[in-house]
């Protein structure tokens, strides 16, 4: 699954308050599509502009890939 617009919209976290560990979700699957199945090059930036990769900003007809979700979601932890 390629989540497509990985951001701080997209991410829940939360610290239990019976030992404090940290537990995160993402969310927010509109923009997700299946892997294998409809993977066509398409010229469209799809993600909020912060967290796009660079592939996805230049907006050009390659194919986009899980790549491009770890991309984001090191630009959402550098945040």
């Amino acid at each position: 699954l390629l989540h497509r617009d990985i951001s701080i919209s997209s991410i829940l976290v939360v610290r239990s308050p019976l030992d404090s560990t940290v537990h995160g979700a993402l969310i927010d699957f509109d923009c997700a599509i299946s892997v294998g199945v409809d993977r066509k090059a398409r010229p469209e930036r799809t993600g909020t502009l912060p967290f796009m990769s660079v592939l996805n900003l230049e907006a050009n007809w390659r194919e986009r890939t899980e790549l491009d979700d770890w991309e984001s979601l090191l630009y959402l932890v550098c945040w």
